[in-house]
């Protein structure tokens, strides 16, 4: 398992050691992604070699350039729903259209996921101010059928954080604190670090992970726990760090069936 030690101060000096862990990832991106270069196996099989009990396959929706077409995601519901021991999540990361919260997926495909990542790409959407970027964010927070707000620290979309993440709390969503980011998407650390902190004061779940592109980079997650360990984040409130809550939040989502 991907571990990371983190050491907290307690009453009389001593300390105690606590164990922040990922069991899972849940965003990553298949071959059918064309940037991308690993085959659902693949990137199953990564996942079984680092001891996850669950995987995402969360490909990007066809506003991306190179993503997915609609009946990809339609069609996933005929995949079986463990593969090598491990629980399949089968997902989408869809694309933010406009600053009125359009998404590339309709509802029905949507409600047919076992998992949705809402995300902001220059592919798909023209970056604007922090005003109408938050105005989306909070569109998209509200859609019954967005579960989880993608790499929002990405300063070229950056937005009122604290009024985002009070709206996750609101609609019981989840934050991604995206590992990839701090080295793909210049000037994250310090955005993801308020967003982190935001999560911690207002007791918002956050769902580490890698975005992998290929099977290599699966379970990559040692950028995103660093940054936590930095402040103190509650082990509890990472959604995929225990396999009993992961479990139990998967099993409380909306029934898209």
């Amino acid at each position: 398992l991907k571990c990371a030690i983190l050491t907290l101060s307690l009453l009389f000096g001593e300390e105690m050691v606590v164990l922040i862990k990922t069991i899972a990832d849940l965003h990553t991106h298949t071959s059918v992604s064309q940037h991308a270069y690993s085959s659902l196996d693949e990137i199953a099989r990564s996942a079984k070699e680092k001891g996850f009990t669950a995987v995402g396959i969360t490909d990007h929706g066809p506003g991306m350039m190179d993503g997915a077409i609609r009946h990809h995601f339609y069609c996933l519901k005929g995949l079986p729903g463990r593969v090598h021991g491990l629980r399949l999540v089968k997902g989408a990361e869809v694309n933010i259209k406009d600053y009125q919260g359009a998404l590339d997926l309709d509802e029905e495909v949507l409600g047919q996921l076992d998992f949705v990542i809402a995300s902001y790409h220059v592919e798909a959407i023209d970056p604007a101010s922090s005003k109408l970027h938050t105005e989306g964010w909070l569109r998209v927070i509200a859609n019954p059928h967005v579960d989880c707000l993608g790499h929002c620290g990405n300063p070229v979309f950056a937005c009122d954080y604290e009024a985002v993440v009070r709206a996750c709390r609101e609609y019981g969503k989840i934050v991604e604190i995206n590992s990839s980011s701090f080295r793909v998407r210049q000037g994250s650390h310090e955005s993801c670090r308020r967003i982190a902190e935001l999560c911690m004061d207002c007791g918002v779940p956050v769902l580490v992970s890698s975005d992998a592109h290929s099977c290599y980079s699966v379970g990559d997650h040692n950028d995103a726990i660093a940054l936590l360990e930095s402040i103190g984040f509650p082990e509890e409130l990472v959604i995929n760090g225990d396999s009993g809550r992961l479990e139990r939040y998967l099993d409380g989502l909306r029934d898209k069936g």
